[in-house]
């Protein structure tokens, strides 16, 4: 049954039509962004099924691999909406992400019931990952502090605590790079003996095994695969490697899968792991099917973890792949496309790094959509584009975007908005100005506002059942309790003015015998416990109710941590008497983030059997004070943007979605460097280097006897080139995410520990002030 392009229901672009005349072999299809490939790649798995090309009847299917769940469900939809329009059977396709696809075939080999297999999630392997750092810390301290200068060693736990943090993020790129490259604890533990032995008679080659880095990752990664192997799981890694393995090593089940998925339609490529295309390789083998679909130009996840740009890249130059285009998009202005294209070519042609000019980005300009498409790019005529510089970020910068976003949602009540900020703590300050103005918005961050604030109520109280004697606990339970005033357990509380608090806070460190809130002695009184004729009735009613609350918690002391938590979650966060007519009620979003607590805090424990309580206290004080972000389950996945609300979010959270207008904070050279001797997140002075950079480096050149750095530059060099390159392109994912109106802001200063640091342009600025100006208007384009 042969489809033909003109279809009534379809209007396919010649770029598109090129695509669906595939039929068989391997194909590239490099897409800009807003060019509509899940669209092609669902159409181009029911032209397959409906032209005949697998045998549905004999269990063939499409195999079509995504990145995310929700994107599961979009092709699921799109590929059933489509046969049905064709009146073919719901057959013949089968959508997985990598993960899905992973599990299936170490299940499919037969050599792990599928039940007995565990896999465990990111927060899970993150513990391990925890226990396996803390415990090579214990076991090899004075090693562990020899990294660090001697004047920082026993004067300085901000230091050490750095460093800590430090060691945790370096071990997993350390574990990440040698899975990936599929090396064990044991062959590089070999690989550091052999090259020891070695080196006692040559010093002709660098001896990396001799390295401290290389000795403390390679034993916490020992240390975490004993770890797994002792909770019967794997890490995600650990899965696409054992799926890769069943694949090379056993021929009668290559043929199976094969037979039953002739065709592999992958999506997203350009963020593809060399364990993702190792697999892929063996499953559809030197002659197979395989098309994949993706933008080099949006890869933004390349300096945290294992994908890079240049695997899609290379498959798109192979002589043996079907390269093809999707560049026409009609999702923003011309003017917009413009600003794109331009920062593109200029960083290719111009950039002052030539590393950044090779490997940034791959030439392919955004072409609007042809005259009579379906999807027509908003006129010029209704697009704006502005870039805003102010004198400082916090004090002007911040709460002006702020400003400016929501004066935008009033005069444009029908647009989608958004605020797209470099980092999470940008956002968190940003949030504050859109509380301040009572803005209607969506926070799609991680480790939100809120999700803190749930975080140090329960905090505040575990911290004194922790240690009923301690006074200061004593006040933060006071104030995380008292935050929930209007629904927690103190809504029949006398109500208190904001400057009566420290008054309030000063009694409280004064009380006698603090343990005796929740141990009363025979008919001792509360007014006993408190110095004389300080108390108003008031404030005896507060504390009497403070510590009722307190006596009833102490109670349920003994439940296992997680039951606590919770049980303390139904006390503090109760329903409120009226709901929210929009979506999730307050009191239910509250109690899902306290699920994910103590969810989070039994994880905790289960990695760390000796901790008791006080110790898990110590832990949750991190997520309180948005030290550490926990990885809060939210359905921001399938989020779908509203008009008149604002979204706010990271620029890689805004990747996948689009929006009427955006809002760009924060571009400057602190965030993008011009060049290798600018600042760079990442590096620490102390540690002379990026060390991440530096154990991933030793680890290749061990293994490999390569590297895998840049010529002619370190190892750190080369991860802030990656850093430049990965900028850019988070840069031009943010510019293309605006339909109609885009504002690009910076300052000129910032500051950082209390100290104003001065902010330099970032250099591609100056390439998008040229395009405004040449394509300049009657409005004035920049302030």
């Amino acid at each position: 049954m042969n489809i033909p392009n003109d279809t009534p229901t379809l209007r396919l672009r010649p770029a598109q039509e090129k695509v669906l005349e595939y039929e068989s072999g391997k194909m590239a299809i490099s897409a800009v962004p807003g060019s509509g490939k899940t669209f092609i790649l669902s159409l181009l798995a029911t032209r397959l099924i409906a032209d005949g090309r697998i045998n549905s009847a004999a269990g063939q299917q499409i195999l079509v691999v995504t990145f995310l769940n929700t994107s599961v469900d979009t092709f699921r939809v799109r590929i059933r909406k489509r046969l049905t329009e064709l009146e073919l059977p719901d057959t013949g396709y089968d959508v997985r992400t990598l993960h899905s696809l992973s599990l299936e075939i170490v299940r499919s080999a037969g050599e792990t019931p599928g039940d007995e297999l565990a896999v465990l999630d990111e927060l899970q392997s993150r513990q391990s990952l925890d226990g396996a750092v803390d415990g090579w810390i214990n076991d090899n301290t004075r090693l562990w502090e020899a990294f660090l200068p001697e004047s920082n060693r026993e004067h300085s736990p901000q230091m050490i605590a750095r460093w800590r943090d430090i060691t945790a993020s370096t071990a997993a790129s350390f574990i990440r790079a040698a899975k990936n490259s599929r090396q064990t604890p044991d062959a590089i533990l070999a690989a550091i003996r052999k090259q020891s032995e070695k080196a006692e008679f040559s010093d002709d080659e660098p001896n990396v095994a001799r390295s401290p880095l290389m000795q403390m990752m390679a034993g916490i990664y020992s240390r975490y695969q004993f770890s797994l192997s002792r909770q019967g799981g794997l890490d995600y890694d650990d899965l696409i490697w054992r799926a890769a393995d069943l694949l090379e090593h056993r021929p009668d089940l290559v043929m199976s899968l094969r037979a039953r998925w002739p065709f592999v339609l992958e999506d997203e490529s350009q963020d593809s792991v060399p364990l993702q295309e190792a697999l892929l390789d063996q499953l559809t083998g030197s002659d197979g099917n395989w098309v994949r679909v993706g933008d080099p130009n949006q890869a933004i996840t390349s300096t945290f973890t294992a994908a890079h740009p240049r695997f899609f890249s290379r498959f798109i130059d192979r002589p043996d792949v079907v390269a093809r285009t999707l560049p026409n998009s009609g999702r923003s202005a011309q003017l917009i496309i413009g600003a794109a294209n331009a920062m593109l070519n200029w960083t290719i042609d111009s950039h002052p790094i030539p590393e950044v000019r090779r490997d940034a980005f791959r030439r392919q300009d955004i072409l609007p959509t042809p005259p009579g498409d379906a999807q027509p790019n908003p006129p010029d005529s209704e697009a704006e584009m502005r870039i805003r510089v102010f004198r400082q970020r916090e004090d002007e910068e911040w709460p002006e975007v702020a400003r400016l976003a929501v004066e935008y949602t009033h005069q444009h009540p029908h647009h989608t908005i958004a605020i797209l900020v470099p980092t999470h703590q940008a956002g968190y300050a940003i949030a504050q100005h859109l509380d301040a103005l009572k803005a209607n918005y969506d926070n799609l961050l991680r480790g939100s506002g809120r999700e803190r604030e749930v975080a140090a109520a329960l905090h505040a109280v575990l911290a004194v059942l922790a240690n009923p004697l301690d006074t200061k606990a004593l006040q933060a339970a006071y104030n995380g309790v008292a935050e929930l005033h209007e629904s927690g357990p103190f809504c029949e509380s006398p109500q208190m003015e904001s400057d009566d608090r420290p008054r309030f806070q000063a009694l409280l460190r004064s009380v006698f015998r603090p343990e005796s809130l929740l141990f009363p002695r025979g008919d001792e009184t509360l007014i006993e416990l408190l110095p004389a004729g300080v108390a108003s009735e008031d404030d005896i009613i507060r504390l009497e109710r403070l510590s009722e609350f307190l006596r009833q918690s102490f109670e349920l002391r003994e439940l296992p941590i997680d039951d606590l938590t919770l049980t303390l979650a139904d006390a503090l966060f109760i329903p409120p008497a009226t709901k929210s007519t929009e979506g999730e009620t307050s009191h239910e979003l509250d109690l899902a983030i306290a699920y994910q607590i103590a969810s989070q805090l039994r994880q905790w424990r289960e990695a760390q059997p000796d901790w008791r309580l006080p110790e898990l206290v110590a832990q949750l004080q991190s997520v309180a004070t948005g030290k550490r972000v926990l990885n809060i389950i939210r359905d921001d996945s399938g989020y779908e943007p509203k008009p008149g609300r604002i979204s706010l979010a990271t620029q890689h959270s805004g990747k996948g979605l689009e929006w009427d207008a955006v809002f760009l904070t924060g571009i400057d050279g602190l965030w993008i460097p011009g060049s290798l001797e600018a600042p760079f997140l990442g590096v620490h002075d102390f540690l002379g280097g990026d060390p991440s950079a530096e154990a991933t480096a030793q680890l290749s050149y061990l293994m490999h006897n390569d590297a895998g750095i840049y010529p002619d530059r370190t190892a750190t060099e080369s991860a802030h080139i990656e850093v430049i390159c990965e900028r850019l392109r988070l840069l031009y994912v943010g510019i293309t995410r605006a339909r109609r109106y885009l504002q690009i802001s910076r300052s000129r200063s910032t500051r950082r520990q209390n100290r104003e640091r001065e902010a330099e342009p970032a250099t591609v600025m100056s390439i998008l002030y040229l395009y405004l100006q040449g394509r300049a208007t009657d409005e004035p384009a920049t302030d």
